[in-house]
């Protein structure tokens, strides 16, 4: 899943610099979602640790 984000990200840098603003703008806001999902999935996961 992370690739994904830095994928996204990497094809966002690329349209950015290849003048498609738009396409990068979506691209990017995607992976900022896909990111927020996944920090949200990771950090409300219980641990399983038994003391």
């Amino acid at each position: 899943m992370m690739s994904l984000i830095f994928l996204l990200l990497l094809i966002a840098m690329l349209c950015a610099f290849s003048g498609k603003k738009s396409i990068s703008y979506v691209l990017f806001t995607t992976s900022v979602i896909i990111g927020l999902y996944w920090f949200h999935h990771h950090a409300t996961d219980p641990l399983s640790i038994l003391l």
